[in-house]
């Protein structure tokens, strides 16, 4: 399998006229992850809306004649920001993919939303210039079945100034570890400049998932998928589990 990742802010139509890898008097700040479970699901999208959303800053991925759309949610028993006391945490994000602006990662997204139930992890991202959305009720629930390797998956996001949307289907917990681990970069094109998230997920293991997901079909995010729903995860649908992961977020100045 190839090495590619589903797995946060309004849509944004910022555009920043130059990147800046390493500045390093621009912000930034560390988040520590342990003990977490995610849906990560990457399908096709029409490529042209896609990259309507995309600044031209970056280039949307094209996998084939389409775009990929990146739709992920996260629950973890303890997230650490800056190296603080580590609290229960949920997240979700929806990006679309794009080609590596710095060549790293073994996928990278731009960021349309980010959405948390963490007060302090959303108020470092609206620090940095990434308008993640303070959502106090987000639910991330996973129920186990009979067999207790399988169960199902209910997502839900209502943040102010986000349209709700809903993730629901069965998932089923992985065998095995990712070979190598995983690495994946989210971006963000801020007015104050360029915004990366790097994540290092060592331990990572992938099961299979089967869900859909749901939202306002007049909504941005509605037109992108073209309705009300999308359950076309064909690139990637996957149940993640993992021990730790570190996560450093730069912002570049333009």
């Amino acid at each position: 399998m190839t090495k590619r990742f589903a797995v946060t802010a309004l849509l944004s139509a910022s555009f920043c006229a130059s990147l800046v890898w390493a500045d390093p008097g621009a912000p930034s700040f560390t988040v520590d992850f342990s003990q977490c479970t995610e849906f990560a699901g990457v399908g096709p999208i029409n490529f042209a809306k896609a990259s309507a959303l995309v600044p031209s800053v970056f280039s949307t991925l094209p996998v084939g004649a389409t775009g990929g759309i990146v739709i992920r949610a996260t629950s973890c028993a303890g997230v650490s920001v800056n190296g603080g006391h580590a609290v229960p945490t949920t997240i979700s994000q929806i990006g679309v993919e794009i080609v590596p602006p710095d060549g790293t990662g073994d996928i990278n997204n731009y960021t349309l939303v980010y959405v948390s139930n963490n007060p302090e992890l959303v108020e470092q991202f609206n620090k940095v210039g990434v308008p993640a959305l303070l959502d106090p009720d987000l639910t991330y629930q996973f129920t186990y079945d009979s067999t207790g390797k399988a169960g199902y998956l209910y997502v839900a996001a209502d943040a102010f100034g986000l349209s709700n949307y809903f993730i629901a289907g069965t998932e089923t917990d992985p065998t095995g570890p990712y070979p190598g681990g995983f690495r994946a970069n989210w971006w963000y094109a801020g007015k104050d400049g360029n915004v990366k998230q790097a994540s290092v997920f060592p331990d990572i293991a992938f099961g299979s998932s089967s869900v859909t997901f749901f939202t306002d079909k007049n909504s941005v995010l509605g037109k992108l998928i073209g309705g009300n729903s999308y359950s076309t995860f064909t690139f990637l649908p996957l149940r993640g589990v993992y021990s730790t992961a570190h996560m450093v977020v730069t912002a570049s100045h333009t």
